[in-house]
């Protein structure tokens, strides 16, 4: 891969149109970015056998290739490239197939390019945060390295003991991975200083008892460390385990996670189901295997997932949560967090009392429908602060890794969400203050920064704020204000021109009847004759 300040992007998509204004936008957005336009799937896969890339943006319904099937091919063959689907919203529930090849985001057209902004930010954090993986010897390698060294004294000790036919089975060991046998992927989480966000934590000692009990049961495995989660503290294991079926396999984890509960030692397993010939299935297997630990998401106290017992269940569709979304936005209008809270919960246990779906379906739907809520508040907050609630959405739910924590994230979201709303009724009124002040001093300097410094605004978001309630820019509409007194003023009143100028706001008579002109297209005299009332 690049260097993360120059990243490699693919841009798929049939429309040229479409496809040269994303290729722009990112462009103009990260300068140092090499992107790269395509109109099909294949030119993509073409361009991913010969050189590396970073992130791939592809449509869904393109032609040769369509992005359903590059995004497989690239989840089998560049396991390192990230994925964002581009669909149109009523694609939306069809692109959710693709949560299963690892599509890292959605871009929903039409979309704008401040969304193009945040979620190549979002991905660049992935990259960086897997590079760093990279570079760093976890602790989990560590732990790993400590257990192969304590076979290896076995094995010489062994020796010195006179068992030489050890030596022999060594160097055989490989072939028996050509028998039936299973998978298995386990998860478990290494020491944090945040212990209450993130409970189970093993020590130092502890992992290493989990990893002698896995050896224990399984004398012929082959361990593989697997890269981190979002969290550095989360480790992950894969197991080949030769001459075991997926029952076997089972029922001895079950047990083992049942004896070590009792010393607050917890673990997650999936496995995958029995392959005949586990070499020349591992690959698949692994991917059932890791469909199957997501279901940890389900179980805090640790579990073991089996793909014989479970797979039917990632063809399960989530229930829809549209009913809930409105009842949320009504409740955020009228600033209502109590309420807000009792929504949630309400969701909670109608998605709990359902038969589970896949993990990763319902906490997108759930994260999506919530992200969407809170981009409504754009254009009613303070941008620095929309931005920072939408990267904290963005963040929290990347790290979510409980059902009860999914809807713990989002009730503090909308409960921001409730007090931005609450701030904007508050605004409003501060913007009703200031019209009535600009109409009380219209003979006065009205210069934006002075009424904001009476209102107590930044001048920029008063303007943007009066600009939402009367649909005009500011000095245009103190302008109007102005012009509207001096009209009633020449039909109601004798006054000379020039006072009228000076009860207006205008020090300049000449000035004033510029003004007066380009608004009614005729002098403040001709105005009077023509309309005085008397």
């Amino acid at each position: 891969m690049m260097n993360e300040a120059q990243l490699r992007i693919v841009v798929a998509d049939d429309e040229t149109m479409q496809r040269n204004v994303l290729t722009e936008i990112i462009h103009k957005l990260y300068p140092f970015f090499e992107v790269i336009s395509c109109s099909n799937g294949k030119e993509v896969y073409d361009i991913l056998t010969n050189k590396p890339v970073d992130i791939v943006l592809t449509d869904i319904r393109m032609p040769v290739m369509g992005g359903m099937e590059l995004i497989k091919k690239v989840y089998n063959e560049f396991p390192r490239t990230k994925i964002i689907l581009i669909s149109a919203y009523q694609e939306f529930e069809y692109a959710q197939n693709a949560i299963k090849y690892k599509v890292v985001e959605y871009l929903i057209k039409p979309f704008r390019v401040s969304e193009v902004q945040k979620l190549l930010q979002k991905v660049q954090m992935e990259i960086q945060k897997e590079s760093e993986n990279e570079k760093s010897l976890n602790q989990y390698q560590l732990l790993a390295n400590e257990v192969k060294k304590r076979e290896e004294q076995k094995i010489l000790q062994d020796v010195l003991e006179g068992n030489t036919d050890i030596i022999k089975s060594k160097q055989e060991k490989y072939l028996i991975l050509q028998e039936f046998g299973t998978v298995a992927l386990i998860r478990w989480r290494g020491e944090t200083a945040d212990l209450n966000n993130y409970p189970n934590q093993l020590t130092r000692q502890q992992q290493c008892t989990l990893m002698e009990h896995i050896s224990f049961l399984f004398p012929h495995m082959f361990l593989i460390p697997q890269p981190n989660d979002f969290e550095k503290s989360v480790h992950k294991a894969a197991l080949l385990l030769p001459k075991e079926t997926a029952m076997e396999v089972s029922q001895k984890l079950e047990y083992c996670l049942k004896q070590l509960r009792q010393n607050n030692i917890i673990f997650w397993a999936g496995l995958s189901n029995t392959k005949l010939n586990l070499a020349a299935s591992a690959a698949e297997a692994l991917t059932q295997a890791e469909e199957m630990l997501a279901f940890y998401f389900y179980e805090t106290g640790g579990g073991v997932f089996s793909f014989d017992k479970m797979h039917t269940i990632m063809d399960i569709p989530t229930k829809s949560t549209v009913s809930f979304e409105n009842q949320l936005h009504r409740a955020i209008r009228g600033s209502d967090i109590k309420q807000v809270y009792n929504i949630i919960d309400d969701m909670k246990k109608a998605l709990s009392n359902e038969t589970r779906c896949y993990p990763n379906k319902i906490k997108h739907r759930v994260s999506s429908m919530i992200v969407l809520i809170l981009k409504e508040l754009e254009n009613k907050m303070i941008q620095e602060q929309y931005d920072q609630l939408l990267n904290r959405s963005y963040q929290m739910y990347a790290e979510c890794d409980s059902f009860d924590k999914l809807f713990e994230i989002s009730k503090q979201l909308l409960e921001q969400a409730v007090q931005y709303s609450m701030q904007n009724t508050i605004h409003a009124d501060v913007v009703e203050e200031c019209i009535t002040y600009i109409k009380s001093h219209l003979d006065s300097d009205l210069s934006l920064q002075k009424v904001a410094e009476y209102i107590h605004f930044h001048p920029n978001y008063l303007s943007g704020k009066l600009k939402e309630k009367v649909g005009l820019p500011y000095s245009v509409f103190v302008l109007k204000l102005r012009m509207e007194l001096a009209s009633s003023l020449l039909m109601d009143t004798n006054d000379k021109i020039q006072d009228i100028s000076l009860r207006c706001g205008f020090n300049d008579s000449n000035y004033f009847n510029r003004m007066f002109r380009r608004e009614y297209h005729i002098s403040p005299e001709q105005y009077r004759k023509a309309h005085k009332k008397w």
